[in-house]
C-alpha cells in the first residue's frame, strides 16, 4: 500500500490555507483523541493521533511545510524515473523475444543494442540515486526524531493541562548527565575554593550559614566516616 503523505493524513489538498489546516486538524483531533474512544479502539487512535499531530506540525510552519514539499516533489520524480526505468527494462525483453523468434531480426538487432546502452545507463543513474537517497534518509530520520521529541513534548503538555502527572523512567541517559552535572559543579567548587577573593567569601557564607553548615558537616562527617572505614579494611589486610 502507498504511504500516505501528510496531507492526505490530514485529508486536505496540497494547496491548502494554514485556515484549512488548521481546521482539518481540530476535526480530526477530536475524532481520533483516545480519550473519546472505546478500550478496544484505544490503540488504533492514539497511533493515527500521532500521525495526525506530526502531520500537523510540519504543516503548519511554513519553513517545515516547504521542505516537505521539496522532499515530496524530489521522491515522486524519483518514482516517475524508476517507472520509466522499468518501462524501458521491458522493452528491452519485448524485444529479445522478437529477435529470438525471428520477427523482425534487422530492427530488433539495432533496438536491444539501444535498449541494452539505455538500461546500463539508467542503472548506473539508480545506483548513484540510491546513494543521495541514503543521506536523505538519514537527514529525515533526523527530522523524524526531532518531530517525535516535539510530539511527545506536546501531547504531555496536553495532558497536564488536563490535569493528568507526567512521570519519566530514570534511564541511564539521565544517571549520565546527572554524573556529569555534579562533576562540572564539583570541579567549578575546587576552583573557586583556591581562588582567594571567593575563597574567603565562601569561608564566610558558611560560617554565617548555620543550616549549611549543619548540612555540609554531617556530609563530610559521612563522606569521612567512608573514607576512614575503607583505610582501616584495607589497612586491616595487611597485617
Amino acid at each position: 500500500m502507498k504511504e500516505k503523505t501528510l496531507y492526505e493524513i490530514l485529508e486536505v489538498s496540497e494547496n491548502a490555507s494554514p485556515e484549512i489546516i488548521e481546521k482539518a486538524y481540530k476535526t480530526l483531533a477530536k475524532k481520533y483523541h483516545p480519550d473519546l474512544q472505546e478500550e478496544a479502539n484505544k490503540s488504533k487512535a492514539e497511533a493515527m493521533m500521532k500521525k495526525i499531530n506530526e502531520a500537523y506540525d510540519v504543516l503548519r510552519n511554513e519553513e517545515k511545510r516547504k521542505r516537505y514539499n521539496a522532499e515530496l516533489e524530489a521522491k515522486r520524480e524519483q518514482e516517475e524515473i524508476e517507472r520509466q526505468s522499468t518501462q524501458g527494462f521491458q522493452r528491452y525483453n519485448n524485444g529479445n523475444m522478437q529477435y529470438q523468434n525471428g520477427n523482425y531480426a534487422n530492427y530488433s538487432n539495432n533496438n536491444v543494442n539501444n535498449q541494452n546502452a539505455n538500461y546500463n545507463y539508467e542503472k548506473e543513474r539508480l545506483k548513484y540515486e540510491k546513494k543521495l537517497q541514503a543521506e536523505e534518509l538519514k537527514q529525515r530520520q533526523k527530522m523524524q526524531d526531532n518531530l517525535n521529541k516535539e510530539y511527545q513534548n506536546a501531547y504531555e503538555n496536553y495532558l497536564r493541562s488536563l490535569g493528568y502527572k507526567i512521570k519519566h523512567k530514570w534511564t541511564k541517559e539521565n544517571t549520565r548527565d546527572l554524573l556529569i552535572t555534579i562533576g562540572i559543579l564539583i570541579v567549578v567548587f575546587v576552583i573557586l575554593w583556591f581562588i582567594p577573593p571567593t575563597h574567603d567569601w565562601l569561608v564566610n557564607f558558611y560560617e554565617s550559614n548555620v543550616i549549611l553548615k549543619t548540612i555540609v558537616d554531617i556530609v563530610v562527617a559521612i563522606v569521612t566516616g567512608i573514607f576512614r572505614g575503607i583505610w582501616e579494611f584495607i589497612t586491616g589486610l595487611f597485617k
